[in-house]
């Protein structure tokens, strides 16, 4: 069952959501190759849009964060004090442009689709050659998506093998890839403290213990080469007997 806006919202309001948040834009913030044009957000990432956001500064504030909420997902508006940046979609058929972006991130999306190859085709559509995303997604070997207290603990998750190999198939090959939140999502009393503190310590011991898998990936355009039609090659043709052959056979006749 897919988490609604509401409830994800919820989540991110509590400190554990918080620090979830701040520990996973950690490993966004260093995989973006490009930080200067527009972050367009699939899902729900509006926590991490507004990370971005303060990293910004005012000058760029309202001008470089858009949200695409899905609409089994719902929407609302957003940022509170300025005009919506948010858009309620169909992630399947989403109203940009081909070849118009330069960087998606891609959170609370891919776990949730029924159809998986269909989005990331999707996605490489709306970017442009070279264009880059961002894809955050359950971890199936860890705890956080075996709980359903969190929204990681809803929907599909995913090795990092199957979901570079889902990416791969759409011509997304995965570039570089990280894991966050190392510590299991237990509603104790500090634990958001304990997320922080122990996060950098545990990720030194393997990315694979991470909660959740951040893997980043470009636009592949590959060209086609045009066939050229092979010569057919000379048949032999019946033209008749020699000359000499018909004047040997009328003598014979004689």
């Amino acid at each position: 069952m897919r988490p609604d806006v509401l409830a994800m919202h919820k989540f991110y309001q509590t400190p554990m959501g918080a620090a979830a948040s701040q520990l996973i834009h950690r490993c966004l913030d260093p995989l973006w190759s490009n930080k200067s044009t527009p972050i367009y957000g699939l899902g729900y990432a509006l926590p991490y849009l507004e990370l971005e956001e303060a990293n910004d500064g005012e000058a760029r504030t309202g001008q470089n964060q858009f949200a695409l909420m899905p609409a089994a997902q719902g929407v609302f508006h957003w940022p509170s004090l300025s005009a919506s940046s948010t858009v309620l979609v169909d992630e399947y058929h989403l109203p940009i442009a081909d070849s118009s972006l330069e960087r998606m991130l891609v959170v609370h999306a891919v776990e949730h689709s029924d159809r998986p190859a269909h989005l990331f085709r999707e996605i490489w559509r709306t970017l442009a050659p070279g264009g880059q995303v961002i894809v955050v997604a359950p971890n199936r070997r860890r705890t956080w998506s075996a709980l359903d207290t969190t929204p990681f603990g809803h929907g599909q998750p995913y090795s990092r093998n199957q979901l570079s190999r889902l990416m791969a198939d759409q011509m997304l090959p995965a570039e570089r890839w990280d894991t966050a939140l190392m510590v299991p999502p237990l509603f104790w009393p500090g634990t958001a403290k304990l997320m922080r503190g122990m996060e950098s310590s545990l990720h030194s011991l393997g990315k694979n213990m991470g909660g959740v898998l951040v893997v980043s990936a470009r636009k592949q355009v590959y060209g086609t080469l045009l066939e050229t039609k092979a010569k057919p090659k000379a048949q032999p043709v019946f033209t008749g007997l020699p000359r000499d052959s018909v004047r040997r056979a009328h003598k014979r006749d004689e």
